[in-house]
Order: C-alpha cells, then sequence, then structure tokens
C-alpha cells in the first residue's frame, strides 16, 4: 500500500518526465538548424522538421523511419551542393579525398552521422501531445508562407529569407540539374578570364609571378571598385580587375586558373593529361621556377600528387610551415598572412618564378577571432560575412607584402576567387556564379 508521500513523489517525478519529453522534442527539431547554422556560419531556421511531429504520429513506424532517413540524404545533398560538391563529384570526394583526409576532419564527419542517425532513430516526438504537435505544424507552415511571400514577391530583408530554409526543394533540384548535365569527365577549355589566358597573351612577362586564388573570395561589381580605389590611393598600380565564372570547389577553381579548363571531380579525373597544357609547364618553358604553397595538409585533396601531376616541383604545405601562426577554423592551418610571407620569401631572390599560392583562413564556417586581427584591410568598405572580411584581409596582406619588397624587382600579382562563400550562394548581393579577379604589378618600370 502506498503511502500519501510515495504518490506526490511519483506525480512530481511524472510531471518532470514530462517536461523533459518536450525539451527533448524541441531539441530533435532543431537539430538540423544547428547543423546547418554550424556548417555556415550563420543562424539558420530549418523548418521541414517542425512538419514531422503531427504527420510521422499518422503513419506506421516502418514508413515513418523510411521518410526521415530519406530525407536525411535530402538534407546532406543540400549542404554538400551548398559547398559546390555536387552527386556527380561524390565518388572522388568519397575516395580520393575522405581517404586522404585528416583525423579532425573524418571525426566531424563522424559527428555529424552519429547526431543526424538519433534525428532518424529517434521516436521520442510520438510521446508528446497532439496540442504540441499541432503548435510545431502551425510554426512551420506560417514560416514556409513567410518564406514563399518574401521570395515571390521580393519583399523583406534578404537576410531573414535566406535564413529559413527548405532543403528538400533545393536537393531535388540539385539531383536534376546533376542528371541533365554533362556526363564527361573533361568538359573542356575556357576563354573566360583566367590566369593561365592572361599569361598566354601577354606581350611581356615580369621577374617574378604570383597567383593568389583566394578561398571563398566574392565581391559585388561595387565593392570590386572600392577595392581597386583602395589600393590604388595605397600606391598599388591595379592593371585590371572584373568577374570569371566559376563551376564546382575550390580544387575546380584551381584548375581553372591554371589551366584554362572546367572539370568535374570523380574517380577517374586524371590531371596529368591536363598538365602540359597548364600554367606550371608553361612558365617551366619560360624559363621560370615553379613554387606552390597552401596552409593545410597536402594529403587533404590529395593535393600534393595532384600538384605534381600539374607540374608543381616545389610544394610546401603546413608540415613545411608548421614553425609559422595557425589560425583557427574547419580546416586549422597556416595563417594566410603568414603563408604570403612564407611564400613571397621563397621567390625573393629567384632570378624567375612563378608562384602560386592557395589561401585558406576564409574557409566557413569563419572563427570569431579571425575578425580580431590587429591588421585589417578594406575596413571601411561594407562586408555580406565574414568570410570576405578574411578574404580580404589576405589580399591587402599580400598587397603590402608586395609593396615592400623592392628587392624582388619587377612583380606581378594576380588574384582570384576559387567560388563564392557558401553562406552567399544564390544571393542577389553577389554576382550570380561568378568570382571576382584583380591583377596588379609592383616595382616595374613603365
Amino acid at each position: 500500500m502506498s503511502s500519501p508521500y510515495t504518490l506526490q513523489e511519483d506525480q512530481s517525478f511524472s510531471l518532470q518526465s514530462k517536461k523533459f519529453v518536450y525539451v527533448r522534442c524541441f531539441l530533435w527539431m532543431l537539430l538540423p538548424s544547428i547543423i546547418w547554422s554550424f556548417a555556415f556560419g550563420r543562424i539558420y531556421i530549418c523548418i521541414e522538421p517542425l512538419f514531422f511531429p503531427y504527420m510521422e504520429k499518422r503513419l506506421k513506424p516502418w514508413l515513418s523511419l523510411l521518410i526521415k532517413t530519406v530525407w536525411f540524404f535530402v538534407f546532406l545533398i543540400s549542404i554538400l551542393a551548398n559547398w559546390n560538391i555536387r552527386p556527380n563529384a561524390y565518388n572522388f570526394y568519397f575516395f580520393t579525398v575522405m581517404g586522404n583526409a585528416p583525423t579532425p576532419v573524418l571525426f566531424t564527419c563522424f559527428l555529424f552521422v552519429a547526431v543526424m542517425s538519433f534525428f532518424v532513430f529517434s521516436d521520442i516526438y510520438r510521446k508528446s501531445s497532439l496540442g504540441f504537435r499541432k503548435f510545431a505544424l502551425i510554426i512551420g507552415v506560417f514560416l514556409l508562407i513567410l518564406k514563399s511571400t518574401m521570395s515571390m514577391f521580393d519583399v523583406g530583408p534578404t537576410s531573414l529569407r535566406k535564413s529559413i530554409i527548405t532543403p528538400s526543394p533545393f536537393a531535388i533540384k540539385t539531383l536534376f540539374l546533376d542528371d541533365i548535365s554533362s556526363d564527361k569527365n573533361f568538359l573542356g577549355k575556357t576563354a573566360e578570364p583566367t590566369f593561365l589566358n592572361h599569361i598566354k597573351g601577354a606581350e611581356k612577362m615580369p621577374q617574378k609571378m604570383v597567383l593568389m586564388v583566394v578561398e571563398s573570395w566574392g565581391e559585388s561589381q561595387a565593392s570590386l571598385v572600392s577595392i581597386k580605389k583602395r589600393l590604388q590611393r595605397d600606391g598599388v598600380k591595379v592593371l585590371d580587375s572584373g568577374f570569371t565564372d566559376y563551376h564546382g570547389s575550390t580544387m575546380q577553381g584551381e584548375i581553372r586558373e591554371l589551366c584554362s579548363q572546367y572539370i568535374k571531380l570523380d574517380s577517374g579525373t586524371n590531371f596529368s593529361s591536363v598538365a602540359d597544357n597548364c600554367a606550371p609547364a608553361y612558365m617551366k618553358n619560360k624559363g621560370y621556377e615553379v613554387f606552390g604553397v597552401h596552409g593545410y595538409q597536402k594529403m587533404f585533396y590529395a593535393r600534393d600528387t595532384v600538384w605534381k601531376h600539374l607540374g608543381i616541383d616545389n610544394a610546401y604545405f603546413q608540415p613545411e610551415m608548421r614553425q609559422l601562426n595557425t589560425c583557427p577554423g574547419p580546416f586549422a592551418g597556416i595563417c594566410d598572412e603568414d603563408m604570403i610571407t612564407f611564400g613571397i620569401d621563397l621567390i625573393r631572390h629567384e632570378d624567375r618564378a612563378f608562384l602560386y599560392m592557395l589561401s585558406l583562413s576564409s574557409h566557413e564556417p569563419v572563427a570569431s577571432s579571425m575578425l580580431e586581427t590587429p591588421t585589417q584591410y578594406f575596413r571601411d568598405i561594407d562586408a555580406i560575412g565574414d568570410s570576405q572580411i578574411v578574404a580580404r584581409n589576405a589580399i591587402g596582406s599580400m598587397a603590402a607584402t608586395l609593396s615592400m619588397s623592392a628587392d624582388m624587382g619587377c612583380t606581378e600579382a594576380y588574384i582570384v576567387g576559387d567560388h563564392q562563400p557558401p553562406s552567399a550562394v544564390n544571393s542577389e548581393q553577389l554576382p550570380a556564379n561568378q568570382v571576382p579577379y584583380m591583377r596588379m604589378s609592383f616595382h616595374c618600370k613603365e
């Protein structure tokens, strides 16, 4: 026979347990939003999970599990597509990139799968009340109507519209576009402005040539003009600037600039087959010593092997620069400013040299500490995101370093983005499918 005290304790425990159920339901619905926000460095609300509790309560458990499993892959496709990783490149990334990925990257991928597995297999929402499920459904419908209205009539803050995400339509669009695109691994040459197209058309070559592909660098027409004017005001001779088309991720951006080729990435991608027509081979034939510098690990993307195929014989990665400062981020590596100084010092006393650099620090999501560096360039030019601020710092750092390096002789620098910041893809703030480039000269006689 239970006492009144026992009954009171049971009721209290039941009340606390019920509250915990709703806390867990709330966290369950927020999981995709948290993951998306972490991946792209700002707050996002993923509204599709808000529909699941109401809908799945009426479904059989096996059908509910199937729907959530399918949605998990839809969610993953959307995240990867926003990182410029398309389905036709999955083979390359899984076998080549992941096979050479550092432990922190592998751990992050494992954590993502573990968290999303909880999302798929948890049925905690089945213990919630009908009122709670209806409330979640109403919030989801409201956010969906809000996003649709702002998109259709082009009203409201763009930042709010972009912060409300629906992965399913985007994933379907991605799969459809990927399916109708060419299946050829080699997409061919481009006449767009690229580094290789520039040097092949140049009448005269400087003693030193520097190409820097900047991670996630995007600008608007107006902001690029502002950067150009600022550099000119500081005494930098800007020879040319503009925009070029981009397709795909960082490595495809590298091939675009070095080889003037648009390629797909898969397990059969043959980099050596295009190497003879790329910038390193061209510069070697002109008598230049070729150097390559990147602040991350050489095994990631099998970049050391790819660079060798492309003809970059003198390659320096994070292990060769371990004495330099490391900057935080999803891929912690050598700070761009230190990498730039290291690279320029490599060619300082060479007679004729071509230096290729690939920046890193502006990879999204950008660590908040990266915005607190004592020296910041282009501070007074409006920025649309953190990655743009850090990318501009790399550009300003290189311009400043070369400006103070009169002992190097005539030097030309070509700076270009690999792809737009993932957080700004499809944004009305940047030219669609284009990245900026800028060409400068230092210490050259007229």
